[in-house]
Formats: C-alpha cells, structure tokens, sequence
C-alpha cells in the first residue's frame, strides 16, 4: 500500500513538471531516488544537489553536493517546516554539517512523508556563526 501511495505522490509531481526558475524540482530515476535542488539566496552563487534515497519503510539518506564559493564550512543544513520565502520557518530535521561541499545524513523519517504537503524546504546557513544567514535553499516538492 505504501509503494502505491508513493507511486501516486510521484506520478503526481511528474504531471507538475514545468517550474519557475526558483523553485526546486524533483527528478525521479530508475533507482526510486529523488534529486532536489538549492538555489542561492543574499546574493551567495552557492547552489546544491540532495539526492534523496529511500533505505528502510522509515528512514531515508541525504546526500547533499554543494557549489560555489565558500563552501568549506562547516555550513549548519537542515529540512526546515515552511518554505524558502518564509523566514520563521523552524528546523524539523538537522543534517549533517556541510563541510567542502559535502553533507550525507540519514533521517528517521518515510522518504514518502517528504514530499507530502507540509511545506518542507532544505535550507543552508552561511556558517556556524552566522546560523541565521541562509545562503541556499531548496523547497521540498
């Protein structure tokens, strides 16, 4: 039941393919993996790829490549409650730290339950010091 109810979450955001240009997409491969992408914001060119990979009925991996210029980090990362263009969303699940560009974390939670309508977004923070200047981010769709 639950590959069926993934099945339709994905044939539904395949229908919705056409995106403006600040917006995530989703591309979904054979693999049953799904690709996710940042885009900057303040100005910071640092742009990123999540590939979001089922691994157990309640768990799910993020592996996360990251561009651009200072990105050595470590850079605090998270899937966040509320969209990019809102600024009080909160963390809902803390991802490892991106450190040269790299992060790989694995989430209890059902890859499925992602891509359901809470408003989910990736969010990337300038630095550890600087935890509340996002410079890339990602809406969950």
């Amino acid at each position: 039941m639950k590959k069926i109810v993934l099945a339709s979450a994905i044939a539904a955001l395949m229908i919705g393919t056409a995106h403006a240009a600040n917006k995530a997409e989703v591309i979904v491969d054979s693999n049953q993996q799904f690709l996710e992408h940042m885009i900057p914001v303040n100005n910071s060119g640092i742009t990123g790829t999540i590939t979001v990979i089922p691994v157990a009925a309640d768990k799910t991996k993020l592996v996360a490549t990251i561009k651009g210029k200072n990105v050595a980090g470590p850079m605090p990362f998270s899937i966040n409650l509320g969209r990019c263009d809102n600024s009080a969303a909160k963390v809902k699940y803390p991802l490892t730290d991106v450190v040269h560009g790299k992060s790989e974390t694995v989430i209890n939670a059902a890859t499925g339950s992602l891509f359901q309508p809470d408003s989910l977004s990736f969010s990337l923070a300038e630095s550890k010091s600087t935890p509340n200047k996002t410079v890339a981010c990602g809406d969950i769709q």
